[in-house]
């Protein structure tokens, strides 16, 4: 019967001390990337449209924002750089050739980055 009173005891401190201790939480910055979206603007051009998201970086901090076709199909036009708070940024795709399989890798680069690849047929 002792032993069973040390043993409840022993199993109710220990929930105690798990449940009532305090946790330090460390900050983490993190940039999330979301749903990549590209529109047919004209008969051979393209939008696409790279948004983001995150945790703990400032609406002022700058970004370096790519869009990249490993195709002679497809050329790319856009910005290079932005700010953090914008949370998107648009690039023009120019279509040279029609029904080729074309692939991109695109992103946001900063403390923390994302790259991502797709492919699509134009």
């Amino acid at each position: 019967m002792n032993r069973l009173y040390t043993l409840i005891f022993i199993l109710f401190t220990f929930l105690f001390v798990t449940a009532f201790s305090e946790e330090d939480l460390i900050p983490v910055k993190q940039v999330t990337a979301n749903l990549l979206k590209i529109r047919k603007v004209g008969d051979n051009k393209l939008i696409a449209e790279v948004t983001w998201d995150g945790t703990l970086e400032r609406d002022d901090e700058p970004v370096k924002t790519k869009f990249r076709c490993f195709s002679d199909a497809v050329t790319v036009k856009g910005p290079k750089h932005g700010v953090f708070g914008d949370r998107k940024v648009n690039f023009e795709l120019k279509v040279h050739k029609k029904n080729v399989n074309v692939k991109c890798r695109f992103g946001i680069f900063d403390i923390d980055s994302f790259k991502n690849i797709i492919s699509f047929r134009t």
